[in-house]
């Protein structure tokens, strides 16, 4: 069963489950729920092993003369359980306006992801350029536009910062908020990187993208086709990020607090503050991350010896 016919499937048990709730609504919220918790821990499950040790490879495309990162469907999982928890919002909503606050968010999300939901998210190379597939759209990037230096981590091990010498190439289609930024489901990050750098370096490389002897000269010299643990890299924050980090993470979380408050004393369900919290944790790690990668930044920096010393 391909993805298409997977989500159009969903769809149309979604608008089933909304169709009973009007008859049935406590055997739906059951079904929602717990169908939503077991699509999320699947794809949780899914992404886990993978993102530990991640390949150092690409897919080979013989035919289209390509070299593709991999896709999975941990995006296509996490997809189906924000529209299951998008359908119990919207059954819950006859009861109370708090579902239709949370259909509509998770509603959002689901929108937020529906070229990875058909398509996935990855990059595909091609003797041309790169088409970067994200999560709501795509990147076409010529060769020519890409600038000299290697591309760098982003903020998470599966994103990539280009840096672009000809910016007004690269065309967009979705929607795209970071068009310096590619993403991939799996594949080494420093792997990816390299292969873009070679290519964007070596002209003459470009026409045997695509097949498995350039795969294999790209790969040789690696210390081995999976990698040790690939840990999550955050750039060093100024202080100033830091602090804007953490008062938005208390922010977060004291709006979590107050959702979780409110909805125990007029019934609403309690989960209607967990966005709330997970934003506000995820700033809260990236504060203290990005602050000890900027201490170990200076620290290398001190132990460097300085020109003219002896």
């Amino acid at each position: 069963m391909n993805r298409r016919t997977v989500i159009v499937t969903a769809l149309g048990a979604v608008a089933a489950e909304l169709v009973a709730s009007i008859w049935y609504p406590v055997p739906v919220y059951i079904a929602c729920s717990a169908t939503g918790l077991i699509m999320f821990v699947a794809a949780v499950i899914v992404a886990w092993p993978r993102r530990r040790q991640p390949w150092a490879a690409f897919l080979v495309d013989e035919r289209d003369r390509s070299f593709r990162t991999p896709v999975h469907a941990d995006n296509l999982l996490l997809g189906l359980a924000c529209l299951q928890f998008a359908a119990l919002g919207l059954a819950v909503s006859r009861v109370t306006w708090a579902g239709l606050a949370v259909g509509l968010l998770f509603g959002s999300l689901v929108a937020g992801l529906w070229r990875a939901l058909w398509r996935g998210a990855g990059l595909t190379l091609r003797p041309g350029g790169i088409e970067a597939g994200k999560t709501a759209g795509a990147l076409v990037i010529p060769w020519e536009a890409l600038g000299p230096e290697q591309p760098t981590r982003g903020d998470n091990w599966w994103q990539l910062k280009l840096h672009y010498a000809r910016p007004e190439l690269v065309t967009s289609t979705g929607w795209t908020l970071a068009r310096d930024e590619a993403v991939f489901e799996d594949g080494d990050p420093d792997f990816v990187a390299k292969a873009i750098a070679t290519y964007a370096a070596e002209p003459d490389r470009r026409h045997a993208i695509g097949t498995r002897a350039e795969l294999e000269r790209l790969q040789a010299g690696e210390p081995g086709q999976r990698r040790r643990r690939i840990r999550e890299y955050v750039e060093p924050a100024p202080t100033g990020t830091t602090v804007r980090r953490v008062i938005v993470g208390l922010v977060l979380l004291a709006l979590c607090s107050a959702a979780a408050y409110v909805a125990d004393r007029r019934g609403w369900p309690d989960w209607v503050s967990f966005p709330f919290g997970w934003f506000g944790g995820r700033q809260l790690y990236l504060a203290g991350a990005g602050w000890r990668a900027a201490r170990r930044a200076r620290r290398a920096a001190r132990s460097r010896p300085r020109e003219g010393r002896f």
